[in-house]
């Protein structure tokens, strides 16, 4: 490949997506006229304030659910911090005694969060997944005992794509009064994402992963769940969450929700025929191996993550890039770090796995032709770099 033959692709849409033209033609209002603090009582206050109770009910109607049982976040990492957290104050402040359990393969959100409840007295029980990545609802629920208040299970993960049974899950934990939460930020759009069908008693998204600005995200919380806010301040968000509001994000938020829902059957047919296309060229390719399950029915229809043992996973991110391609080599959240993915080690691959990984991850943009691009760019890089070892 040279110079001469380059075009861009954008294959890293489990990170990051761009705003959709609805979605922009929604929030611009908010950006420049209808300025004001939702919280003034004024006229321009008022504007504002109706947004996003028109928000807040456009949501709710589409879960099924009361619109009081949704808080607007700044994101997934926000949204996952107040359920865990938030979740082990409601019922002891020192968190000393509790237990909670969670997949080994979360997101760091769910895991840092995690990680510091233990630093608190929390006791927490990681459940392992099998090697495609997906969590037993038996194992769940052996890994519970009397003093668990919390159980987290992410719908699909941000690496792998693995979607996990939660409403199995769900039921199971549920009959011994456990709640469910669930990260569900990369499951919308792709695949049904609503709380109550799932059974889950919170569960996250994030806007900017559906075409929404960055900025903006959600928690429902079932009515009931114990919850504590971890944001004092004004009492915003019905005491949730304070700090003003981010009018043109929870907007925008709420109207990509509405056309991912509208989309997501058709849009994951198209995405299935994408990623389907680029599995046959890459296994084709020495040394190739298929991180996470192939199954249509376990995996998000956009995601194909592999690994080509041997080679070092940045450079081959920064040899695509220089072709125009953007992918990944991981979660977006810990690219650049020097660690090994959490996921690929859980799952069993050992380290000359885990740290070549490739990720690409397709959204409504993408074409056929971009897979085959993506997969003359992958044999060409792989082929240099195995050819200087």
């Amino acid at each position: 490949m040279n110079g001469q033959n380059k075009r861009t692709v954008y294959a890293d849409h489990a990170a990051t997506v761009p705003i959709t033209d609805r979605v922009r033609a929604a929030i611009e209002p908010f950006l420049c006229e209808c300025f004001g603090n939702p919280s003034s009582i004024y006229r321009y206050g008022r504007e504002a304030s109706r947004a996003i109770f028109t928000a807040r009910k456009q949501i709710a109607e589409l879960f099924g659910c009361h619109p009081q049982e949704l808080y607007f976040t700044s994101g997934g990492t926000e949204s996952d911090n107040l359920a865990v957290k938030g979740s082990a104050f409601a019922h002891d402040h020192t968190t000393h005694g509790q237990h909670m359990v969670a997949t080994a393969i979360e997101h760091h959100a769910v895991l840092h969060s995690l990680r510091f409840l233990e630093r608190c007295g929390m006791d927490v029980t990681y459940v392992m997944p099998d090697t495609n990545g997906i969590i037993s609802p038996d194992a769940v629920l052996d890994a519970c005992r009397d003093d668990t208040v919390l159980v987290a299970v992410m719908l699909a993960n941000n690496e792998i794509g693995t979607i996990q049974p939660i409403r199995n899950i769900a039921d199971a934990i549920h009959e011994y009064g456990i709640p469910l939460f669930c990260d569900a930020v990369q499951g919308m759009g792709q695949i049904p994402v609503n709380p109550i069908a799932l059974g889950a008693d919170m569960l996250s998204l994030s806007g900017h992963k559906i075409g929404a600005p960055r900025g903006g995200g959600l928690l429902y919380v079932r009515s009931g769940t114990p919850l504590l806010p971890l944001i004092d301040g004004g009492g915003q968000e019905m005491g949730m969450r304070s700090g003003t509001e981010n009018t043109a994000a929870i907007v925008g938020l709420s109207q990509a929700m509405q056309d991912a829902a509208a989309e997501t059957a058709e849009h994951a047919r198209y995405l299935r025929g994408l990623s389907d296309a680029l599995f046959r060229a890459l296994e084709c390719l020495p040394h190739c191996i298929v991180n996470g399950t192939k199954d249509p029915l376990l995996r998000l229809p956009g995601n194909v993550n592999v690994s080509f043992p041997g080679l070092d996973a940045e450079s081959m991110v920064l040899h695509l890039d220089r072709l125009g391609i953007a992918a990944s080599a991981g979660s977006a959240c810990t690219a650049g770090k020097a660690a090994l993915s959490h996921v690929l080690a859980a799952i069993g691959r050992d380290d000359a796995a885990a740290a070549s990984s490739l990720r690409f991850t397709f959204g409504r943009e993408n074409t056929m032709d971009d897979v085959i691009y993506i997969a003359d760019a992958v044999k060409h890089v792989t082929e240099t770099l195995y050819a200087m070892q």
